[in-house]
C-alpha cells in the first residue's frame, strides 16, 4: 500500500507542477507518457494537459477541467493537486519517481497473471515483464554542452576504449565494434560461418564478455563437438565415431576445462523461436553479446512466415532496437544468395574467387542497412569445401575495409586461422623486369651493330 501511495503522491506532484507553472510542461511531456500514470484521474489529467499543449492552447485549471469533460467533479481534484504542490522547482525529481512506480506496478500486475497463464501466455508475460524491467528514458538525449564535455572527458581519460575482439587479426585491427552494435556475419551455406562464429564467441568469452549463443539450426551438442575438436585438435571424425586414443582423452580434458572456465558462454537451442523470444531471454540473462544463427530462420510476431522480405525486415529492425536499447552487441549470422552458375564460371576463368558483396544477403536489404559492421566468409574455390576461406570486412562504419584475407581452413579439426599476408615483392619484380628489358635491348643493339674500315684523307693511315 505504501508503494501505491508513493506512486500516487509522485503523480500528483508532477501534475500540480504542470498546473502552477506551464514552463515545465514541455519537460514532463518529453519524459512521461499516459501509460506512466497508474491512477485513472491522474492519467486523465495528464492526457488533458498534453492535448492542450499539442494544440498550442494554455493549460490552466479552467481549460484542463474543460478538456477532461468531467464537469464539476474534477474541479476539487485539480485545486487539491495545486495546493499540495507548493513549487514546481522539483518537478525533475518527481519524473523518475513516476516512471519507477509505473514499472513496479506493471511488474506486479503481470506477476499476478503468471499463475493462471497457459504456456503461450506465459511466454508473452515473461517478455512483457522483461521489457518493463528494462524500461529507461524513451529517447535519451545529450545537449551540445554535454556532448562536448563528454568528448573531452573521454579523450583525457587514461583508460583505453574497449572494442569487441574477434580472434581474427584483420578484424581486430580494423573494426571498432562495441556493445550496442549490430554485426552481420554472412556466408554461403556450408561456407564455415557457424564455425567462425563459434571461434569468435570463444575469443569474446575469454576476454570476459557474457555471451549467449542462440542456434536455430544446429543442436548445441553438435556445436560442442565442433568446439572441442577445434580446441583439442582431435579429428571431428574420431569424435563422431568415438574412436579415441589414450592421448585424445588428455586433450579432451584440457579443452573441456577451457570451455568450462577459460572461455565459457551459454548456448541455447532456439529452433522455431521468434525475435521476441530471443531478445526477452537475452535481457533476462544479462548477456552482453548475443549470437543468432541464423537470422533468416527467426520468426517475427504478426508477420506471415511466407512473406520472407517483410519477416526478415521486421527481425532486423527488432534486433537493432534491442541492441541500442539494452547496450547489447548482436552478431547476426545470415545466409548469402549463391552466385549464378555463369558468374562462377566467369570468375573461374579469370582465376579469381567469387567475391560476394552486401547485396548477396537474402530476403531483405534491411540487414545491410541496420548493420554497423558486416563480415563475409566464402571459399577461395567455389565448389571445393576443403579450400581455404576468404574473410572480408564488407561494411565498417568507423574503420577501414581492407582487402580480403585468407583463412587456413581445416574441416577435420574445425579450425580457421588467418594466414600471414604474402610479402610484397612488387618493387623487386618491377626492377627485375626492367633489368631483363635492358638486357634484351642491349642484345638487340649488339646484333644490329656494323663495323667498317676507318680511312684517312688521301689514303693516309689515320693511326700514324
Amino acid at each position: 500500500m505504501a508503494v501505491i501511495d508513493r506512486a500516487y503522491e509522485a503523480q500528483i506532484s508532477v501534475l500540480g507542477s504542470m498546473l502552477i507553472d506551464g514552463q515545465c510542461i514541455p519537460l514532463v511531456l518529453s519524459r512521461l507518457s499516459p501509460e506512466d500514470f497508474t491512477d485513472g484521474t491522474c492519467k486523465a489529467t495528464f492526457q488533458a494537459i498534453r492535448k492542450l499543449a499539442l494544440e498550442g492552447r494554455p493549460a490552466d485549471p479552467v481549460t484542463v477541467v474543460d478538456a477532461m469533460q468531467g464537469g464539476e467533479r474534477y474541479i476539487a481534484w485539480v485545486r487539491e493537486a495545486m495546493e499540495v504542490t507548493t513549487t514546481a522547482a522539483n518537478v525533475a525529481e518527481y519524473i523518475p519517481m513516476v516512471r519507477k512506480a509505473a514499472v513496479r506496478r506493471r511488474v506486479l500486475e503481470l506477476s499476478e497473471k503468471l499463475g493462471e497463464a497457459d504456456d503461450d501466455g506465459l511466454e508473452t508475460l515473461v517478455r512483457q515483464m522483461a521489457s518493463s524491467l528494462s524500461a529507461a528514458e524513451r529517447m535519451p538525449r545529450m545537449t551540445g554542452q554535454e556532448l562536448a564535455r563528454d568528448f573531452l572527458a573521454r579523450m583525457g581519460s587514461k583508460e583505453k576504449p574497449r572494442y569487441l575482439p574477434w580472434g581474427i587479426p584483420t578484424a581486430d585491427r580494423n573494426t571498432y565494434a562495441e556493445l550496442g552494435d549490430v554485426i552481420l556475419l554472412g556466408g554461403y551455406a556450408s561456407s564455415g560461418k557457424t564455425l567462425l562464429s563459434l571461434l569468435m564467441a570463444m575469443a569474446q568469452a575469454k576476454a570476459g564478455y557474457r555471451v549467449g549463443y542462440y542456434s536455430l539450426e544446429t543442436k548445441p551438442e553438435k556445436l560442442a563437438d565442433r568446439m572441442l575438436a577445434s580446441l583439442s585438435k582431435v579429428s571431428l571424425g574420431r569424435i563422431k565415431t568415438r574412436s579415441f586414443s589414450e592421448g585424445d582423452w588428455a586433450r579432451f580434458s584440457e579443452a573441456a576445462n577451457c570451455v568450462a572456465t577459460v572461455c565459457p558462454f551459454d548456448m541455447m537451442r532456439a529452433a522455431g523461436s521468434s525475435v521476441d523470444d530471443i531478445t526477452a531471454d537475452a535481457m533476462g540473462h544479462g548477456y552482453q553479446i548475443v549470437y543468432v544463427d541464423y537470422v533468416q530462420l527467426l520468426q517475427a510476431p504478426g508477420v506471415r512466415d511466407s512473406d520472407g522480405y517483410a519477416r526478415v525486415t521486421a527481425v532486423s529492425q527488432a534486433l537493432k532496437t534491442f541492441a541500442q536499447n539494452t547496450n547489447t552487441a548482436v552478431v547476426a549470422l545470415a545466409q548469402l544468395t549463391r552466385p549464378k552458375a555463369e558468374d562462377s564460371q566467369s570468375e573461374k576463368k579469370r582465376d579469381k574467387p567469387n567475391m560476394p558483396t552486401m547485396y548477396a544477403f537474402k530476403e531483405s536489404g534491411q540487414l545491410e542497412q541496420d548493420a554497423d559492421v558486416a563480415f563475409l566468409v566464402f571459399p577461395s574455390e567455389m565448389g571445393d569445401n576443403d579450400s581455404a576461406r576468404f574473410f572480408r570486412i564488407a561494411k565498417n562504419k568507423e574503420g577501414r575495409r581492407p582487402e580480403p584475407v585468407k583463412l587456413a581452413f581445416r574441416g577435420d579439426i574445425q579450425t580457421m586461422v588467418e594466414l600471414e599476408p604474402e610479402p610484397d615483392r612488387s618493387v623487386a619484380r618491377e626492377m627485375s623486369e626492367r633489368g631483363n628489358a635492358a638486357k634484351q635491348a642491349n642484345r638487340a643493339a649488339a646484333r644490329e651493330a656494323q663495323f667498317r674500315e676507318a680511312r684517312g684523307r688521301d689514303g693516309d693511315d689515320p693511326f700514324e
